[in-house]
């Protein structure tokens, strides 16, 4: 029984002694793995630093490279030479910006009531127009002769109409007026109406919608609701004499047509001698061949292009589409720099990158998914 006892004592030292070795061992192994583990992560972040510090100097040197590159052109890159003789459209297409940028910031209701918003058959009103925005004529300027306090437009348009009255005034051409400005929705909504409900009997359809549309444009399509356009006639009172005649043949006319553009205001919808001999019809651009005395408000850099190039909007858009960075020099002086913008989200407050240059800025979306930018000099 003792001997038995003994023996039991023996194994559970021996196992004691083995579980002492084991214990050893794989504290050992432990301390060893460990070692190997931080050996093996302090070669990896050292490997990963190198990589890192690899990658600092090739971003370094592509830094250097571009910024190489870019005094290069600047050096290099020389803007086509004007002709110098009057009024011209140069395409700088091939060329950048100056690398000495800065931001512009112009906000959605500004792009909108920047001048350039195409309003056509093809081309309708944002959801997002700002209507409250457009005012009375006269809450702006009392000076500017109206047919009744009901004509509004966007101030933009206003202090064009202002200085453009004043410059023909100074010339001898006084006694205008404006007869009509914006119109709302509704009330262009009820004018097609009363015009559908005049042919609803003998027509329908197509053939009613393009019947009612050859007087009075779709709702949403026509120019008047842009807030940027406007009727303009003579009026003198107690003068039947100066009245009478048909606006498009006296020198009032002529003066405006002439000389519009210089205050950023353009004639909208040119034809076949209207308002006079001088005119080249645009008809199969603007979709409207009626004899309408419509001008409208699109800024100053843009009204200079299109004067230079004898574009209507619709052709001027579609030049800046495809060309679109051009400089507008006066006599060899440049005046203006005109990018095109697109690809981003037009729906919303923008930013751009404009000539550090630049004296003043201004912005219009063009309602075909771009925003013209004007740098003037």
């Amino acid at each position: 029984m003792a001997k038995a006892k003994k023996d039991s004592y023996k194994k559970l030292i021996r196992v004691a002694v083995v579980l002492a070795v084991l214990a050893v061992i794989f504290g050992a192994g432990h301390v060893w793995l460990t070692h190997l583990y931080e050996n093996e992560k302090a070669a990896a972040e050292a490997s990963r630093n190198e990589r890192n510090a690899a990658l600092i100097r090739q971003h370094q040197q592509a830094t250097s490279e571009y910024q190489a590159a870019l005094r290069s052109s600047e050096q290099t890159a020389v803007w086509p030479t004007p002709t110098g003789i009057g009024w011209e459209v140069v395409d700088l297409s091939e060329f950048p910006l100056t690398t000495a940028t800065r931001s512009y910031t112009v906000t959605r209701s500004e792009l909108i009531s920047g001048g350039m918003l195409l309003l056509n058959r093809w081309h309708s009103l944002p959801a997002d127009f700002p209507e409250g925005e457009v005012v009375s004529i006269q809450s702006v300027d009392k000076s500017i002769p109206v047919s009744g306090s009901r004509v509004k437009l966007f101030p933009t348009a206003i202090t064009a109409i202002s200085e453009m009255l004043k410059g023909a005034a100074d010339e001898g051409y006084e006694n205008f007026v404006i007869q009509s400005g914006y119109r709302t929705m509704a009330e262009q909504t009820a004018l097609y109406q009363d015009r559908e409900a005049q042919y609803a009997s003998s027509f329908s359809g197509d053939a009613l919608r393009e019947k009612v549309t050859a007087t009075v444009n779709y709702p949403g399509t026509s120019e008047y609701q842009s807030g940027l356009s406007f009727n303009i006639e003579r009026w003198k009172k107690n003068d039947a004499e100066f009245n009478s005649p048909k606006f498009h043949v006296t020198e009032h006319s002529d003066w405006l047509l002439a000389n519009s553009w210089r205050y950023g205001i353009v004639f909208r919808f040119p034809v076949t001698n209207y308002p006079n001999s001088t005119v080249t019809d645009k008809s199969f651009k603007t979709g409207e061949s009626k004899s309408l005395m419509i001008y409208r408000y699109v800024g100053k850099g843009n009204a200079a292009a299109m004067h230079a190039m004898d574009f209507c909007m619709e052709e001027y858009i579609e030049y800046m589409i495809a060309h679109p960075h051009v400089a507008v020099y006066e006599d060899g002086n440049l005046r203006y720099e005109i990018i095109r913008v697109s690809g981003g989200d037009t729906t919303s407050d923008a930013t751009v990158y404009v000539s550090s240059s630049s004296k003043e800025v201004s912005a219009s979306t063009d309602n075909m998914g771009g925003i013209i930018v004007v740098m003037s000099y």
